[in-house]
């Protein structure tokens, strides 16, 4: 009876456990412990290892403009990687006016490798006409077409040699790049 949890009395567990721990052997890791002499070399323990942190700390990603914060959504390397991704996604005027601009360096960049590839395919054009597109006429050609997609100048029509290039831009910001030969073979990109 008088183990009843009725009766009110409960069995001493921490005096049960305390014996139960001084009968048990220390576990120890097999690879820890020299072969030779059985001295223990190291001692690790196992559940400090798996409780140690190996994740970044989190970076609440915060808008530059309004100060709107928002959850992290991914691991980022530091708070500004996370307070530029912040502002891309976020919707006040500032940042609207912010992503309208990285968004025009990206076309630009892109328009600027696309006018890189059409002047080497002007440069197998040429060479399919004899004539060689050097490296001055190809950087005068780059840059009077990188002009043309900054608006720092409307379009442009240079004549070299035998050759008419034509620089404008399109309805959709897309540069337009005519090359016609005198014999009236014409080559648009």
């Amino acid at each position: 009876m008088k183990n009843n949890p009725l009766n009110g009395y409960q069995p001493d567990h921490d005096e049960e456990i305390a014996a139960n721990a001084a009968h048990s052997a220390p576990e120890t890791d097999a690879a820890n412990i020299d072969p030779d002499t059985g001295e223990i070399i190291a001692s690790t323990d196992a559940a400090a290892d798996t409780n140690k942190e190996t994740t970044r700390p989190a970076f609440y990603p915060t808008c530059r403009y309004c100060g709107k914060q928002s959850l992290p959504d991914a691991p980022y390397e530091s708070q500004e990687v996370a307070n530029e991704a912040a502002t891309m996604r976020c919707d006040c005027f500032d940042a609207r006016q912010y992503q309208d601009e990285v968004e025009k360096k990206k076309r630009r960049e892109a328009n600027i490798k696309k006018l890189r590839q059409r002047l080497c395919d002007f440069s197998d054009y040429t060479a399919g006409r004899n004539m060689e597109l050097s490296d001055d006429l190809y950087n005068f050609l780059l840059n009077v077409g990188i002009n043309v997609l900054d608006a720092n100048i409307a379009g442009a029509t240079i004549k070299v040699g035998r050759f008419t290039v034509k620089f404008s831009v399109g309805n959709k910001s897309a540069l337009s790049i005519a090359f016609t030969y005198s014999d009236g073979a014409k080559l648009e990109v």
